[in-house]
């Protein structure tokens, strides 16, 4: 007799808490002039705090491999980073999610890259463009626009 175990893949639950906790961020930011200016203040740590989130939900699936490893295989790549394990703990470790696969939050890292370039076509609107153009043509650094913070919806 044969059982089939139902398969429901899962998002990250990690993941999607820092999905979640920057989409609240960016939220707040957006609603008043003077929170889009301490955003703007704070560009490139929010920028930074992107391409982190972006490189972790891209990679995910690199990482996930680590649940579906076990015994040899496990204890192998363990030892070739200087980690040695216990016996015991060793051969408690197996194959934990193959009933319940973990994926990448995808489709939220979406969601969260369009509210990030929303908030960033929000502050756009804040430059001001007469002085900016001017400052430029001076040879001072101005900042046109925030297109180079943009992130593509795709990863």
């Amino acid at each position: 007799m044969t059982t089939e175990i139902e398969v429901k893949q899962r998002p990250s639950q990690f993941l999607l808490s820092r999905i979640e906790n920057l989409a609240a961020a960016f939220t707040f930011f957006s609603r008043q002039s003077d929170r889009k200016v301490a955003f703007l203040l704070q560009l490139d740590f929010w920028d930074w705090e992107m391409d982190e989130m972006i490189f972790a939900v891209s990679n995910f699936a690199e990482r996930e491999k680590a649940w579906r490893v076990s015994g040899r295989t496990a204890d192998d790549m363990l030892r070739a980073e200087g980690i040695v394990l216990k016996n015991k703990v060793r051969n408690a470790y197996g194959p934990s999610t193959q009933a319940n696969p973990v994926s990448a939050p995808n489709a939220e890292l979406a969601k969260l890259i369009a509210t990030w370039n929303d908030l960033l076509n929000a502050c756009n609107e804040l430059l001001d463009v007469k002085w900016t153009k001017q400052t430029s043509k001076a040879g001072g650094k101005a900042q046109l626009d925030l297109s180079k913070y943009r992130k593509p919806l795709s990863s």
